[in-house]
């Protein structure tokens, strides 16, 4: 699917490959769906440049010793796995600056809250919505 060029993004995350379909991206935008995606900060950047008019929120743990003790506490991964994973998360708060918004997650539905606000006042930007109203105006 990457060489056929049907994914919106793609990334290599901790000797994984990751990445969103093309083709789901259009079908729920068409569908006059918000599309949410939950990826790393190299397909954010590959959608950004995409989709420069996508809204884009960084989920950052309330610091790095919170988030390695969530990681260990999953007990799933290896010593040199969370190791990764954390050398990988400093590079990655390193490059909040490409996001629009910064959301700690320190409790769920405090942070669910904060997207939820986030989402609802990017549905009302004046230009998101003016199209409509000349519209309007045009046809009157």
């Amino acid at each position: 699917m990457i060489e056929a060029g049907e994914m919106l993004e793609y990334a290599e995350y901790v000797g994984n490959y990751y990445g969103t379909p093309l083709s789901y991206v259009n079908q729920t935008l068409d569908e006059g769906k918000d599309v949410f995606l939950e990826i790393e900060v190299q397909g954010a950047q590959q959608v950004k440049d995409k989709v420069p008019d996508g809204v884009f929120i960084f989920l950052t743990p309330p610091d790095l010793v919170e988030l390695k003790s969530r990681i260990v506490g999953r007990g799933t991964d290896a010593e040199e796995v969370i190791e990764e994973r954390m050398r990988v998360a400093k590079e990655e708060i390193e490059m909040m600056a490409l996001y629009d918004y910064a959301v700690v997650n320190d409790e769920v539905p405090l942070a669910v809250n904060r997207i939820k606000d986030i989402i609802a006042s990017e549905h009302f930007r004046v230009d998101r919505v003016i199209g409509k109203y000349i519209k309007m105006l045009k046809e009157m």
